[in-house]
This record gives structure tokens, sequence and C-alpha cells, in this order.
């Protein structure tokens, strides 16, 4: 049995003569349909696969569906009138695609969203059926179900959690406190090797256990109340209440930096005792590449870089000199160290005579003059020779009152016999009397 059946696009109603997969029109997806029940096979089929009927041959146009209580009366088929222009039918929508054929786009729902092609087809559509709803499942299964997604959910929180202490442990606000605590703890009860684990590679290479457990004493001691007093990228200062025996409470501080991702001890005690027992012993030579290496295994030491400024003085290199000079001062303001106020003030003390001296750079000079004068508890032979240090400065810069009045001070204050000839040869040289004493 065969019924006509005509090659029509399935996105554009365009009709086929030929038995082509793909519409020439607008290159949508060519179907068979069926003339007997209008159900939409592959362009290969010779048989309808709904009813069965021989679709060989093309026909003019597709036969109406079957009156209901037909063969397939249960099922809804799209109503297909011809078009008032030749041209092709519209487009026919609601069948089933056949296996492995290319798919065309989905057409919405009746009622959630208008028809694209409601203008090319005022006939409209019969909808598909809607599939059944899928059998409950056993009240078992929705139980097992339900653990499943609560167990599923524990875990990722349980995961989100380790994540979130694992991070905030690595913050160095967390860790470099714990870690502190830690090396203090292997100190006091005399474990140098779990402190000497603490300490940089280079801190390691230029100082041996025994070196450090010998500078260690038997005194004892506790800490207490440490915190972190500084923190800057790569470093962290904290400060604790060292208790010794026999006496009284005093603040401390240990540094700890980065390296190769791991919080470590840029330990360089033992280098800097070696710095200063040469320079007690007159070898600067030794006291420079001794200080130079200590400012290298921590470079935020400023008892390290006020070394390397008195050596390159001494080696009467003025730029080194301030240089390093600036980097100790500056250093000294944020991490402790044993730089006492005399030896700051003989950090100034080195940087005017170079500024003045060296440089002939008179107005730094002055402000390095000016921080001394503010040290307090100055000896009146420092305040003088400050002060005539400042008047001959005031002098080259032309500015012959200031240095009038420095030398009226310093002759109140200054006792040796060659510092009142200074006065005296500089007064005469500004034009100005000296004062009635």
């Amino acid at each position: 049995m065969s019924a006509p059946a005509a090659i029509l696009c399935t996105k554009c109603g365009a009709a086929s003569a030929a038995a082509v997969s793909t519409c020439g029109k607008c290159g949508g997806r060519n179907a068979r349909v069926c003339g007997a029940c209008g159900f939409q096979n592959s362009v290969a089929k010779n048989y309808c696969d709904k009813c069965g009927t021989g679709i060989a041959e093309l026909g003019g146009a597709v036969a109406p569906p079957p009156v209901p209580g037909g063969p397939a009366a249960d099922i809804p088929q799209t109503a297909v009138r011809k078009l008032p222009e030749p041209g092709g039918l519209p487009q026919a929508r609601g069948f089933a695609a056949e296996p492995g054929a290319p798919q065309s786009a989905p057409l919405p729902a009746a009622g959630r969203a208008p028809d694209p092609y409601a203008s090319a087809d005022p006939w409209g559509a019969v909808e598909p059926p809607k599939p059944p709803p899928p059998p409950p499942k056993p009240r078992w299964t929705k139980l097992r179900s339900l653990l499943n997604a609560l167990a599923a959910i524990a875990g990722m929180a349980a995961a989100g959690g380790g994540i979130w202490h694992w991070y905030e442990g690595r913050k160095p606000e967390n860790l470099v406190p714990r870690l502190a605590a830690q090396y203090l703890d292997a100190l006091k009860r005399r474990d140098y090797e779990a402190a000497y684990a603490f300490f940089s590679e280079s801190a390691r290479k230029n100082a041996t256990l025994e070196e450090f457990k010998s500078s260690r004493t038997a005194m004892e001691w506790t800490w207490a109340n440490l915190e972190i007093k500084h923190r800057e990228p790569g470093a962290v200062l904290l400060r604790y209440d060292l208790n010794a025996q026999g006496a009284e409470s005093r603040p401390d501080h240990i540094l700890f930096v980065k390296e190769n991702d791991k919080w470590v001890r840029p330990y360089n005690w033992t280098l800097m005792k070696k710095v200063e027992d040469a320079f007690e012993k007159g070898n600067p030579d030794v006291g420079l590449l001794l200080a130079q290496t200590a400012a290298s295994v921590n470079p935020r030491d400023p008892m390290a870089r006020g070394y390397l400024c008195e050596a390159a003085y001494y080696r009467k290199a003025p730029q080194e000199t301030v240089k390093q000079c600036h980097d100790a001062l500056k250093l000294a303001q944020v991490y402790p160290s044993n730089l006492s106020l005399k030896s700051i003030y003989h950090l100034h003390a080195i940087l005017a005579d170079t500024y003045k001296n060296a440089l002939g750079d008179p107005t730094s000079a002055l402000d390095q003059y000016a921080q001394m004068l503010s040290f307090p508890d100055i000896s009146p032979v420092d305040q003088c020779e400050i002060l005539l240090a400042r008047a001959e400065s005031y002098y080259r810069l032309g500015r012959p009152g200031e240095s009038a009045t420095d030398l009226d001070r310093a002759e109140q204050l200054c006792l040796k016999k060659t510092d009142h000839e200074f006065i005296a040869k500089l007064r005469e040289i500004l034009q100005v009397p000296g004062r009635d004493r």
C-alpha cells in the first residue's frame, strides 16, 4: 500500500522536487512527509515509520491525517493545509526526528514564549503530547538520595574548612608568632639543635652549631607576651618580655624573614662579635669584610650597617660612607639593635664631617649638626666642636650672621686654646667683633 508523499523542509516548509536531505531555500533539514498520516520521515525512507504506508513515490501534497478511530487516532498530528501561493508548505512542527538525522532547533513550549513562525503559519499546529510524569521513587530511595546529598555537603564543608584553616595558618601574622614561640622555647630548654634548625641558610653557613652554643649563657630565663611589632614584605619583627634570673623584666626582639618560602632566623650575632673584635684590635679591613658578611646574612641589622659606615669612613670612601650611614640610621628607627644612643650620635658625626669636608656639601652638614645638638646630655666639649664646625659651614654658605652667633655660643663652651684661636681667626674673616667677656 502506498500514499503520496512530499519532500518538505522542517524549517521553512518549502517543498523539494528531489529526495535531498537539505532544503535548497534555507538550508534546513528536509523530511519525507507521509501522505497518509502526515508523519515526518527521513528522506531515505520508503515506508512511513508510523503507519507503514509506502512513501517511495513523491506526491504533490500531503494527505490530511486519518479520522479519529483510525490506526493512530490516539496520537495528535500536525494539521497541514495548502498555502494560498505555491512555494511549499508551512513548517511542520511536533514530529519525532529520525534517529541519527540532524536535529532542528527546539521550539518554545505553548504558553511560555511566542512562536517565531506564527506569521508564516496562520493555522498553527497541534501541540505534541507531554510525556507522562516519572513514577514516584520509593521512600527509601528518596531517603538514600537525601543522605547522599547531606554527606556530599558535609564533605565539601569539611574540605572547605580544612582549606580555610590551612590558608589562615599560612598567613605571616599567624604562622610567624608560632615559629617564634617554638624557637624561644627551644632556647629556654637549651635545645640548641632545635633552635639552630630555624636559622637561614646563610646564617648556618657563617655560624656553626658549636659557635652558636658557645655564645649562649647558662642563666635561667623565661619569656612572655610575644607580639608582632613590625611587618613588611618578607620580614616580621616580634617583641616579647624577657625575664632573666635576678634581673627585671625587659623588652627584647626577634626577627624572622622569608627565605625559599620558609620563615627563618637571619642570625648574625656571632659574626657581629667578630666584627667588634676586629675594630677593637685596629684592623678595619678585616672588620669591613666581616661586617659585609653580617649585613648579607641580615640586611636589616642597623649595627652591621653602622660598622660598614665606619669602615667606609676610615677607607675615605665618601659616597659609600653616606649610603651606609643613612641606611644604618633608617634601620635603627624600626629594628632594635645594640646600637646605643652614643653610636647613633657617632654616625651623625661621621655624616656631618663627610658632607662638610669630603663632599663639600655644607648644607647637608648643617642638618647633621642640628640633629647632633638635639641629643640629650651632650657634653660642653662636644657642643663646642659642633658649634665651631657649623659656624664654618655657615661662613662657606655666605651666612655670616648665623656664623657669628655660633661663634659667640662656642666661646662660652670651648676650653682649648686652639679653639679660641680658631674663633678669633674666623671673626676676623667675617669682620665681626667678639663679645665682651
